[in-house]
Protein backbone atom coordinates (compact mmCIF):
# COMPACT_ATOMS: atom_id res chain seq x y z
CA UNK A 1 0.00 0.00 0.00
CA UNK A 2 1.14 3.57 -0.65
CA UNK A 3 2.92 5.25 2.27
CA UNK A 4 0.72 7.52 4.33
CA UNK A 5 2.74 10.67 3.55
CA UNK A 6 2.62 9.95 -0.17
CA UNK A 7 -1.04 9.02 0.04
CA UNK A 8 -1.94 12.27 1.80
CA UNK A 9 0.05 14.29 -0.71
CA UNK A 10 -1.85 12.71 -3.62
CA UNK A 11 -5.19 13.24 -1.91
CA UNK A 12 -4.37 16.84 -0.99
CA UNK A 13 -3.38 17.57 -4.59
CA UNK A 14 -6.66 16.07 -5.80
CA UNK A 15 -8.88 17.81 -3.22
CA UNK A 16 -7.65 21.34 -2.57
CA UNK A 17 -10.54 23.78 -2.16
CA UNK A 18 -12.98 23.93 0.76
CA UNK A 19 -15.74 22.64 -1.51
CA UNK A 20 -14.79 20.08 -4.15
CA UNK A 21 -16.68 20.59 -7.42
CA UNK A 22 -17.70 17.05 -8.28
CA UNK A 23 -19.74 17.36 -11.47
CA UNK A 24 -22.34 19.23 -13.46
CA UNK A 25 -25.06 17.23 -15.18
CA UNK A 26 -27.58 18.64 -17.67
CA UNK A 27 -31.31 18.06 -17.50
CA UNK A 28 -31.34 15.80 -14.42
CA UNK A 29 -34.47 16.67 -12.42
CA UNK A 30 -33.62 17.57 -8.82
CA UNK A 31 -35.70 15.04 -6.90
CA UNK A 32 -33.54 11.99 -7.79
CA UNK A 33 -30.51 13.96 -6.61
CA UNK A 34 -32.21 15.39 -3.50
CA UNK A 35 -32.95 12.00 -2.02
CA UNK A 36 -29.44 10.74 -2.72
CA UNK A 37 -28.10 13.69 -0.77
CA UNK A 38 -30.65 13.69 2.04
CA UNK A 39 -30.51 9.99 2.81
CA UNK A 40 -26.86 9.19 2.09
CA UNK A 41 -24.64 12.13 3.06
CA UNK A 42 -24.63 11.69 6.82
CA UNK A 43 -26.09 8.19 7.13
CA UNK A 44 -24.74 5.66 9.61
CA UNK A 45 -23.83 3.31 6.76
CA UNK A 46 -21.83 6.05 5.06
CA UNK A 47 -19.92 6.71 8.28
CA UNK A 48 -19.39 2.99 8.81
CA UNK A 49 -17.79 2.52 5.37
CA UNK A 50 -15.93 5.78 4.90
CA UNK A 51 -15.33 6.67 8.52
CA UNK A 52 -17.27 9.91 8.25
CA UNK A 53 -20.36 11.50 6.74
CA UNK A 54 -19.52 13.54 3.65
CA UNK A 55 -21.39 16.88 3.38
CA UNK A 56 -22.98 17.63 0.02
CA UNK A 57 -24.12 20.82 -1.66
CA UNK A 58 -26.36 20.52 -4.70
CA UNK A 59 -27.71 23.28 -6.92
CA UNK A 60 -30.20 23.35 -9.77
CA UNK A 61 -30.15 26.26 -12.20
CA UNK A 62 -30.12 26.85 -15.97
CA UNK A 63 -31.29 23.26 -16.49
CA UNK A 64 -28.17 21.89 -14.81
CA UNK A 65 -27.48 20.10 -11.56
CA UNK A 66 -24.17 20.97 -9.85
CA UNK A 67 -22.73 18.78 -7.09
CA UNK A 68 -20.08 19.65 -4.50
CA UNK A 69 -18.45 17.75 -1.64
CA UNK A 70 -16.90 19.36 1.44
CA UNK A 71 -13.10 19.03 1.36
CA UNK A 72 -12.23 17.88 4.90
CA UNK A 73 -14.70 15.02 5.04
CA UNK A 74 -14.15 14.03 1.42
CA UNK A 75 -10.41 13.70 2.00
CA UNK A 76 -11.00 11.48 5.03
CA UNK A 77 -13.44 9.36 3.02
CA UNK A 78 -10.79 8.89 0.29
CA UNK A 79 -8.27 7.77 2.93
CA UNK A 80 -10.72 5.19 4.27
CA UNK A 81 -11.71 4.04 0.79
CA UNK A 82 -8.05 3.69 -0.20
CA UNK A 83 -7.57 1.13 2.57
CA UNK A 84 -10.49 -0.85 1.16
CA UNK A 85 -9.19 -0.62 -2.40
CA UNK A 86 -5.69 -1.83 -1.47
CA UNK A 87 -6.97 -4.92 0.35
CA UNK A 88 -8.34 -7.60 -1.96
CA UNK A 89 -10.32 -9.19 0.86
CA UNK A 90 -11.93 -5.91 1.93
CA UNK A 91 -12.57 -4.83 -1.66
CA UNK A 92 -14.30 -8.11 -2.51
CA UNK A 93 -16.45 -7.87 0.64
CA UNK A 94 -17.39 -4.32 -0.34
CA UNK A 95 -18.31 -5.44 -3.88
CA UNK A 96 -20.50 -8.25 -2.58
CA UNK A 97 -22.42 -5.79 -0.43
CA UNK A 98 -22.73 -3.42 -3.39
CA UNK A 99 -24.13 -6.17 -5.63
CA UNK A 100 -26.66 -7.14 -2.95
CA UNK A 101 -27.66 -3.51 -2.41
CA UNK A 102 -28.19 -3.01 -6.15
CA UNK A 103 -30.25 -6.21 -6.35
CA UNK A 104 -32.43 -5.19 -3.38
CA UNK A 105 -32.94 -1.69 -4.79
CA UNK A 106 -34.02 -2.95 -8.21
CA UNK A 107 -36.36 -5.48 -6.61
CA UNK A 108 -38.02 -2.79 -4.48
CA UNK A 109 -38.40 -0.42 -7.44
CA UNK A 110 -39.87 -3.10 -9.72
CA UNK A 111 -43.24 -2.53 -8.05
CA UNK A 112 -43.54 0.74 -9.99
CA UNK A 113 -42.80 -1.00 -13.28
CA UNK A 114 -46.18 -2.71 -13.40
CA UNK A 115 -49.82 -1.80 -12.91
CA UNK A 116 -49.87 -3.22 -9.37
CA UNK A 117 -48.97 0.22 -8.05
CA UNK A 118 -52.50 1.37 -8.81
CA UNK A 119 -54.04 -0.76 -6.05
CA UNK A 120 -52.32 1.20 -3.27
CA UNK A 121 -53.71 4.36 -1.72
CA UNK A 122 -51.59 7.51 -1.71
CA UNK A 123 -50.07 6.96 1.73
CA UNK A 124 -49.17 3.35 0.95
CA UNK A 125 -47.72 4.34 -2.40
CA UNK A 126 -45.43 6.92 -0.81
CA UNK A 127 -44.32 4.47 1.90
CA UNK A 128 -43.35 1.93 -0.76
CA UNK A 129 -41.54 4.65 -2.68
CA UNK A 130 -39.46 5.73 0.34
CA UNK A 131 -38.64 2.08 1.07
CA UNK A 132 -37.32 1.73 -2.49
CA UNK A 133 -35.44 5.03 -2.16
CA UNK A 134 -33.71 3.84 1.04
CA UNK A 135 -32.56 0.65 -0.65
CA UNK A 136 -31.41 2.59 -3.70
CA UNK A 137 -29.45 5.05 -1.57
CA UNK A 138 -27.62 2.13 0.09
CA UNK A 139 -26.41 1.01 -3.33
CA UNK A 140 -25.29 4.58 -3.96
CA UNK A 141 -23.35 4.68 -0.68
CA UNK A 142 -21.41 1.54 -1.59
CA UNK A 143 -20.90 2.87 -5.11
CA UNK A 144 -19.45 6.13 -3.76
CA UNK A 145 -16.08 4.37 -3.62
CA UNK A 146 -15.69 5.09 -7.36
CA UNK A 147 -15.23 8.79 -6.46
CA UNK A 148 -12.42 7.92 -4.03
CA UNK A 149 -9.63 6.60 -6.27
CA UNK A 150 -6.92 9.29 -6.75
CA UNK A 151 -4.24 7.20 -5.00
CA UNK A 152 -5.18 4.09 -6.96
CA UNK A 153 -5.15 5.93 -10.28
CA UNK A 154 -1.84 7.62 -9.47
CA UNK A 155 -0.16 4.29 -8.67
CA UNK A 156 -1.62 2.56 -11.73
CA UNK A 157 -0.24 5.25 -14.05
CA UNK A 158 3.15 5.12 -12.32
CA UNK A 159 3.32 1.32 -12.60
CA UNK A 160 2.26 1.04 -16.23
CA UNK A 161 4.72 3.74 -17.31
CA UNK A 162 7.55 1.67 -15.82
CA UNK A 163 6.76 -1.02 -18.38
CA UNK A 164 6.83 1.18 -21.48
CA UNK A 165 9.79 -0.74 -22.98
CA UNK A 166 8.10 -4.13 -22.57
CA UNK A 167 4.86 -2.72 -23.98
CA UNK A 168 6.61 -1.23 -27.01
CA UNK A 169 7.64 -4.77 -28.01
CA UNK A 170 3.96 -5.64 -28.47
CA UNK A 171 3.21 -2.29 -30.16
CA UNK A 172 1.12 -0.65 -27.48
CA UNK A 173 1.54 2.47 -25.34
CA UNK A 174 1.23 2.45 -21.53
CA UNK A 175 -2.05 4.44 -21.69
CA UNK A 176 -3.57 2.02 -24.20
CA UNK A 177 -2.39 -0.97 -22.16
CA UNK A 178 -3.91 0.47 -19.00
CA UNK A 179 -7.20 0.95 -20.81
CA UNK A 180 -7.27 -2.72 -21.78
CA UNK A 181 -6.27 -4.29 -18.47
CA UNK A 182 -8.80 -2.37 -16.36
CA UNK A 183 -11.80 -3.33 -18.51
CA UNK A 184 -13.93 -5.93 -16.67
CA UNK A 185 -13.88 -9.45 -18.14
CA UNK A 186 -17.64 -9.97 -17.88
CA UNK A 187 -20.03 -8.25 -20.26
CA UNK A 188 -21.93 -5.29 -18.85
CA UNK A 189 -25.66 -4.91 -19.42
CA UNK A 190 -24.83 -2.22 -22.00
CA UNK A 191 -22.61 -4.64 -23.91
CA UNK A 192 -25.24 -7.37 -23.61
CA UNK A 193 -27.79 -5.01 -25.12
CA UNK A 194 -25.49 -4.11 -28.03
CA UNK A 195 -24.69 -7.78 -28.61
CA UNK A 196 -28.39 -8.67 -28.70
CA UNK A 197 -29.07 -5.75 -31.04
CA UNK A 198 -26.27 -6.79 -33.41
CA UNK A 199 -27.52 -10.38 -33.38
CA UNK A 200 -31.04 -9.29 -34.34
CA UNK A 201 -29.71 -6.95 -37.00
CA UNK A 202 -27.58 -9.66 -38.56
CA UNK A 203 -30.31 -12.32 -38.36
CA UNK A 204 -32.95 -10.13 -40.02
CA UNK A 205 -30.72 -8.12 -42.33
CA UNK A 206 -32.79 -9.19 -45.36
CA UNK A 207 -35.94 -7.82 -43.71
CA UNK A 208 -34.38 -4.60 -42.44
CA UNK A 209 -33.02 -3.83 -45.91
CA UNK A 210 -36.61 -3.49 -47.17
CA UNK A 211 -38.20 -2.22 -43.93
CA UNK A 212 -41.09 0.20 -44.40
CA UNK A 213 -43.07 0.60 -41.17
CA UNK A 214 -44.56 -1.16 -38.14
CA UNK A 215 -47.49 -2.61 -40.09
CA UNK A 216 -45.04 -4.01 -42.62
CA UNK A 217 -43.52 -6.18 -39.89
CA UNK A 218 -46.83 -7.12 -38.32
CA UNK A 219 -48.27 -8.31 -41.61
CA UNK A 220 -45.19 -9.85 -43.22
CA UNK A 221 -42.55 -10.59 -40.58
CA UNK A 222 -44.33 -11.23 -37.29
CA UNK A 223 -41.38 -13.20 -35.92
CA UNK A 224 -39.08 -10.16 -36.05
CA UNK A 225 -41.84 -8.04 -34.51
CA UNK A 226 -42.12 -10.52 -31.61
CA UNK A 227 -38.35 -10.51 -31.10
CA UNK A 228 -38.33 -6.71 -31.02
CA UNK A 229 -41.01 -6.81 -28.32
CA UNK A 230 -38.91 -9.27 -26.29
CA UNK A 231 -35.86 -7.08 -26.73
CA UNK A 232 -37.76 -4.02 -25.43
CA UNK A 233 -39.09 -5.95 -22.42
CA UNK A 234 -35.56 -7.04 -21.50
CA UNK A 235 -33.48 -4.00 -22.40
CA UNK A 236 -35.90 -1.08 -22.75
CA UNK A 237 -34.70 0.55 -19.51
CA UNK A 238 -30.98 0.29 -20.36
CA UNK A 239 -29.57 3.78 -20.84
CA UNK A 240 -32.61 5.49 -19.27
CA UNK A 241 -30.19 7.83 -17.41
CA UNK A 242 -32.59 9.67 -15.02
CA UNK A 243 -34.87 11.22 -17.65
CA UNK A 244 -35.36 8.59 -20.32
CA UNK A 245 -37.22 7.88 -22.38
CA UNK A 246 -37.16 4.10 -22.19
CA UNK A 247 -36.63 2.38 -25.52
CA UNK A 248 -39.82 1.80 -27.48
CA UNK A 249 -40.54 0.14 -30.82
CA UNK A 250 -39.51 3.19 -32.85
CA UNK A 251 -36.18 3.65 -31.03
CA UNK A 252 -35.36 -0.06 -31.25
CA UNK A 253 -35.98 -0.23 -34.98
CA UNK A 254 -33.87 2.90 -35.49
CA UNK A 255 -30.97 1.26 -33.64
CA UNK A 256 -31.46 -1.96 -35.59
CA UNK A 257 -31.26 -0.09 -38.88
CA UNK A 258 -28.07 1.67 -37.73
CA UNK A 259 -26.57 -1.32 -35.93
CA UNK A 260 -23.07 -2.43 -36.83
CA UNK A 261 -21.22 -5.54 -35.78
CA UNK A 262 -18.71 -4.86 -33.05
CA UNK A 263 -15.50 -3.41 -34.40
CA UNK A 264 -12.53 -5.72 -33.90
CA UNK A 265 -9.26 -4.17 -32.81
CA UNK A 266 -5.75 -5.45 -33.36
CA UNK A 267 -4.59 -4.38 -29.89
CA UNK A 268 -2.94 -6.95 -27.65
CA UNK A 269 -5.22 -8.76 -25.24
CA UNK A 270 -5.15 -8.42 -21.47
CA UNK A 271 -3.44 -11.82 -21.28
CA UNK A 272 -0.72 -10.75 -23.75
CA UNK A 273 -0.04 -7.55 -21.79
CA UNK A 274 0.33 -9.47 -18.53
CA UNK A 275 2.67 -11.96 -20.22
CA UNK A 276 4.85 -9.19 -21.68
CA UNK A 277 5.11 -7.19 -18.45
CA UNK A 278 5.28 -9.88 -15.78
CA UNK A 279 3.71 -7.65 -13.12
CA UNK A 280 4.30 -8.62 -9.49
CA UNK A 281 1.37 -9.42 -7.20
CA UNK A 282 1.14 -5.93 -5.70
CA UNK A 283 1.02 -4.39 -9.16
CA UNK A 284 -1.57 -6.91 -10.32
CA UNK A 285 -3.79 -5.91 -7.40
CA UNK A 286 -3.66 -2.24 -8.39
CA UNK A 287 -4.97 -3.13 -11.85
CA UNK A 288 -7.51 -5.57 -10.40
CA UNK A 289 -8.85 -2.85 -8.10
CA UNK A 290 -9.22 -0.43 -11.03
CA UNK A 291 -10.94 -3.17 -13.03
CA UNK A 292 -13.38 -3.61 -10.15
CA UNK A 293 -13.96 0.16 -10.03
CA UNK A 294 -14.85 0.02 -13.74
CA UNK A 295 -17.20 -2.86 -12.98
CA UNK A 296 -18.71 -0.91 -10.08
CA UNK A 297 -19.38 2.13 -12.28
CA UNK A 298 -21.18 -0.01 -14.84
CA UNK A 299 -23.17 -1.77 -12.12
CA UNK A 300 -24.15 1.54 -10.52
CA UNK A 301 -25.05 3.11 -13.88
CA UNK A 302 -27.21 0.12 -14.76
CA UNK A 303 -28.90 0.32 -11.34
CA UNK A 304 -29.49 4.04 -11.88
CA UNK A 305 -31.08 3.35 -15.27
CA UNK A 306 -33.44 0.70 -13.92
CA UNK A 307 -34.37 2.53 -10.71
CA UNK A 308 -35.13 5.82 -12.45
CA UNK A 309 -37.11 4.10 -15.18
CA UNK A 310 -39.26 2.58 -12.41
CA UNK A 311 -39.46 5.83 -10.45
CA UNK A 312 -40.53 7.62 -13.61
CA UNK A 313 -43.64 5.43 -13.53
CA UNK A 314 -44.16 6.42 -9.90
CA UNK A 315 -44.00 10.12 -10.81
CA UNK A 316 -46.48 9.51 -13.62
CA UNK A 317 -48.83 7.82 -11.17
CA UNK A 318 -48.54 10.75 -8.73
CA UNK A 319 -49.23 13.09 -11.63
CA UNK A 320 -52.46 11.26 -12.47
CA UNK A 321 -53.60 11.30 -8.85
CA UNK A 322 -52.78 14.92 -8.07
CA UNK A 323 -53.15 16.74 -11.37
CA UNK A 324 -49.56 18.06 -11.22
CA UNK A 325 -47.30 17.63 -14.22
CA UNK A 326 -44.66 14.96 -13.88
CA UNK A 327 -41.84 17.48 -14.45
CA UNK A 328 -43.29 19.62 -11.62
CA UNK A 329 -43.40 16.69 -9.21
CA UNK A 330 -39.69 16.11 -9.80
CA UNK A 331 -39.00 19.53 -8.28
CA UNK A 332 -40.58 18.74 -4.91
CA UNK A 333 -38.63 18.03 -1.75
CA UNK A 334 -39.46 14.57 -0.40
CA UNK A 335 -41.42 16.14 2.48
CA UNK A 336 -43.49 18.12 -0.02
CA UNK A 337 -44.10 14.98 -2.05
CA UNK A 338 -45.36 13.23 1.08
CA UNK A 339 -47.64 16.15 1.92
CA UNK A 340 -48.97 16.29 -1.62
CA UNK A 341 -49.92 12.63 -1.57
CA UNK A 342 -51.42 12.71 1.91
CA UNK A 343 -53.24 16.00 1.31
CA UNK A 344 -51.58 17.73 4.29
CA UNK A 345 -50.60 20.80 2.30
CA UNK A 346 -51.11 22.39 -1.08
CA UNK A 347 -48.15 22.94 -3.38
CA UNK A 348 -48.42 26.02 -5.54
CA UNK A 349 -47.26 26.21 -9.14
CA UNK A 350 -45.61 29.53 -8.25
CA UNK A 351 -43.27 27.77 -5.80
CA UNK A 352 -42.40 25.12 -8.37
CA UNK A 353 -41.59 27.76 -10.97
CA UNK A 354 -39.25 29.46 -8.49
CA UNK A 355 -37.50 26.15 -7.92
CA UNK A 356 -37.07 25.63 -11.64
CA UNK A 357 -35.22 28.93 -11.81
CA UNK A 358 -32.84 28.30 -8.89
CA UNK A 359 -32.92 25.93 -5.93
CA UNK A 360 -30.50 24.10 -3.68
CA UNK A 361 -30.26 21.21 -1.24
CA UNK A 362 -27.57 21.05 1.44
CA UNK A 363 -26.85 18.00 3.58
CA UNK A 364 -24.08 18.74 6.03
CA UNK A 365 -23.10 18.63 9.69
CA UNK A 366 -23.52 21.73 11.81
CA UNK A 367 -19.95 22.94 11.43
CA UNK A 368 -20.62 23.39 7.72
CA UNK A 369 -24.32 24.10 7.48
CA UNK A 370 -27.50 22.57 8.80
CA UNK A 371 -29.40 20.38 6.38
CA UNK A 372 -31.64 22.75 4.43
CA UNK A 373 -33.40 23.45 1.18
CA UNK A 374 -33.10 26.83 -0.51
CA UNK A 375 -35.14 28.55 -3.23
CA UNK A 376 -34.57 31.72 -5.24
CA UNK A 377 -32.23 34.37 -3.88
CA UNK A 378 -31.14 32.31 -0.86
CA UNK A 379 -30.17 29.46 -3.19
CA UNK A 380 -28.20 31.88 -5.36
CA UNK A 381 -26.38 33.31 -2.35
CA UNK A 382 -25.39 29.87 -1.08
CA UNK A 383 -24.34 28.81 -4.57
CA UNK A 384 -22.10 31.88 -4.81
CA UNK A 385 -20.57 31.09 -1.42
CA UNK A 386 -19.85 27.41 -2.26
CA UNK A 387 -18.72 28.15 -5.82
CA UNK A 388 -16.23 30.80 -4.68
CA UNK A 389 -14.74 28.41 -2.12
CA UNK A 390 -14.49 25.52 -4.61
CA UNK A 391 -12.04 24.30 -7.24
CA UNK A 392 -14.55 25.22 -9.95
CA UNK A 393 -12.98 27.70 -12.42
CA UNK A 394 -14.03 31.27 -11.63
CA UNK A 395 -15.23 33.98 -14.02
CA UNK A 396 -15.34 31.72 -17.05
CA UNK A 397 -14.36 33.74 -20.10
CA UNK A 398 -13.35 32.63 -23.61
CA UNK A 399 -9.92 31.01 -23.33
CA UNK A 400 -7.35 29.93 -25.91
CA UNK A 401 -6.16 26.92 -23.90
CA UNK A 402 -7.95 24.37 -21.73
CA UNK A 403 -6.15 21.78 -19.63
CA UNK A 404 -7.30 18.33 -18.63
CA UNK A 405 -6.16 14.80 -17.84
CA UNK A 406 -4.79 12.59 -20.61
CA UNK A 407 -6.99 9.51 -21.00
CA UNK A 408 -5.82 8.36 -24.45
CA UNK A 409 -2.85 9.81 -26.32
CA UNK A 410 -2.81 11.39 -29.77
CA UNK A 411 -3.42 14.70 -31.51
CA UNK A 412 -6.48 15.71 -33.54
CA UNK A 413 -7.88 18.92 -35.01
CA UNK A 414 -11.56 19.38 -35.71
CA UNK A 415 -14.84 21.21 -35.21
CA UNK A 416 -16.37 21.17 -31.72
CA UNK A 417 -19.76 19.52 -31.25
CA UNK A 418 -21.10 19.81 -27.69
CA UNK A 419 -23.41 17.00 -26.62
CA UNK A 420 -25.60 17.56 -23.55
CA UNK A 421 -27.72 14.41 -23.97
CA UNK A 422 -28.07 11.35 -26.19
CA UNK A 423 -30.73 13.16 -28.23
CA UNK A 424 -27.94 15.29 -29.76
CA UNK A 425 -25.52 12.54 -30.87
CA UNK A 426 -26.42 12.95 -34.55
CA UNK A 427 -24.70 16.37 -34.45
CA UNK A 428 -21.31 14.66 -34.43
CA UNK A 429 -20.06 14.01 -37.95
CA UNK A 430 -16.89 12.26 -39.09
CA UNK A 431 -13.83 13.93 -37.58
CA UNK A 432 -15.70 16.31 -35.25
CA UNK A 433 -14.45 16.83 -31.70
CA UNK A 434 -17.00 15.40 -29.27
CA UNK A 435 -17.30 17.58 -26.14
CA UNK A 436 -19.54 16.45 -23.26
CA UNK A 437 -19.93 16.62 -19.51
CA UNK A 438 -19.34 12.90 -19.56
CA UNK A 439 -20.16 10.12 -22.02
CA UNK A 440 -22.31 7.01 -21.71
CA UNK A 441 -23.05 3.95 -23.86
CA UNK A 442 -25.81 5.98 -25.55
CA UNK A 443 -23.09 8.20 -27.05
CA UNK A 444 -21.36 5.39 -28.98
CA UNK A 445 -22.50 6.46 -32.51
CA UNK A 446 -21.08 9.94 -31.84
CA UNK A 447 -17.89 8.49 -30.35
CA UNK A 448 -17.29 6.33 -33.43
CA UNK A 449 -17.62 9.43 -35.66
CA UNK A 450 -15.48 11.71 -33.51
CA UNK A 451 -11.87 12.58 -34.14
CA UNK A 452 -11.26 13.12 -30.42
CA UNK A 453 -13.17 13.27 -27.13
CA UNK A 454 -13.17 15.96 -24.44
CA UNK A 455 -15.12 15.76 -21.17
CA UNK A 456 -15.70 17.97 -18.13
CA UNK A 457 -15.70 15.03 -15.70
CA UNK A 458 -14.17 11.62 -15.30
CA UNK A 459 -11.09 9.66 -14.28
CA UNK A 460 -9.08 6.80 -15.76
CA UNK A 461 -11.99 4.38 -15.40
CA UNK A 462 -14.71 6.61 -16.85
CA UNK A 463 -16.59 5.53 -19.97
CA UNK A 464 -14.91 8.06 -22.26
CA UNK A 465 -11.40 7.06 -21.14
CA UNK A 466 -11.89 3.34 -21.61
CA UNK A 467 -13.63 3.59 -24.98
CA UNK A 468 -11.14 6.17 -26.32
CA UNK A 469 -8.19 3.93 -25.45
CA UNK A 470 -9.97 1.00 -27.03
CA UNK A 471 -10.65 2.97 -30.22
CA UNK A 472 -7.23 4.68 -30.09
CA UNK A 473 -8.81 8.14 -30.21
CA UNK A 474 -7.24 11.18 -28.51
CA UNK A 475 -9.13 11.87 -25.30
CA UNK A 476 -8.77 14.50 -22.57
CA UNK A 477 -10.98 14.16 -19.50
CA UNK A 478 -11.62 16.12 -16.31
CA UNK A 479 -11.34 19.60 -17.86
CA UNK A 480 -14.21 20.78 -15.63
CA UNK A 481 -14.98 23.65 -18.04
CA UNK A 482 -14.88 22.42 -21.66
CA UNK A 483 -18.65 22.52 -22.19
CA UNK A 484 -18.75 26.03 -20.70
CA UNK A 485 -15.76 27.45 -22.58
CA UNK A 486 -16.21 25.91 -26.03
CA UNK A 487 -19.02 26.47 -28.54
CA UNK A 488 -20.43 24.39 -31.36
CA UNK A 489 -18.42 25.22 -34.46
CA UNK A 490 -15.17 26.21 -32.73
CA UNK A 491 -12.03 24.83 -34.41
CA UNK A 492 -9.73 23.23 -31.83
CA UNK A 493 -6.58 21.16 -31.59
CA UNK A 494 -6.76 18.34 -29.05
CA UNK A 495 -3.24 17.46 -27.94
CA UNK A 496 -3.79 14.42 -25.76
CA UNK A 497 -0.05 13.86 -25.50
CA UNK A 498 0.15 16.75 -23.03
CA UNK A 499 -3.50 17.27 -22.01
CA UNK A 500 -4.05 20.63 -23.70
CA UNK A 501 -6.91 21.80 -25.94
CA UNK A 502 -6.00 24.80 -28.09
CA UNK A 503 -8.72 26.99 -29.60
CA UNK A 504 -7.60 27.78 -33.16
CA UNK A 505 -10.68 29.67 -34.31
CA UNK A 506 -13.84 30.62 -32.48
CA UNK A 507 -17.20 30.70 -34.18
CA UNK A 508 -18.53 34.24 -34.46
Amino acid sequence: MAKVSKENQIINNAVKAEWYFLTKRPDIPPLPVWYKIKFSALSKENKKIYGIGVPWACFWHANNTELYLHRNEYRLAIQKATKILYSKQNLNKHLLKLKQACHDAKKAATLFNNHGRKKFNNKQLFTLYISAVNKYVLSYIYGFITWCTPVLQHDAKLIINNYSRALSKINISPDQALGIIIVPNNLTIYQEKEKALNKLSKKYKHVLNVYKNKNFLLNNHSKLYEEIEKFINKYGWVGFNYVGPAMDYKATVKELLQSKNKIKFNSPTKKEIYKACKFNNKEKHIFYALEMISFTKDLRNATDDYIHCCFSNFYNEVSKRTGFKKEDIEFLWDEELANLLTGKSRITSKLIEKKKEFCAAIAAHKSVEAEQYYVGEKAREYHKYVSEKSNKPKNILPQSFIKGVVASIGVATGIVKIIHSATEIEKVKKGDILVAGMTSPKYMPAIFNSGAIITDDGGLTCHAAIIARELKKPCIIGTKIATSILNDGDLVEVNADNGIIKVIKRIV
